[in-house]
């Protein structure tokens, strides 16, 4: 190490990402984030389609 190094030069350098990475990064989360919500409107969708439950004591049954 030279005597005109400085120790807090010797740190590991990060680059910071690129424009693509941050795209690519921006791009999957809002297709992760669109998967999630189609999956919980097709459910409620799902539970809305039935007919509404009958009132208690008047099951077609009897």
């Amino acid at each position: 190490m030279p005597v005109s190094e400085k120790p807090s030069e010797r740190k590991l350098r990060i680059s910071a990402p690129g424009e693509n990475t941050l795209l690519a990064t921006i791009a999957i989360g809002v297709v992760i984030f669109h998967i999630l919500a189609a999956t919980m409107l097709t459910s409620t969708r799902q539970s809305d389609a039935g007919a509404p439950p009958e009132p208690p004591g008047l099951s077609s049954g009897d």
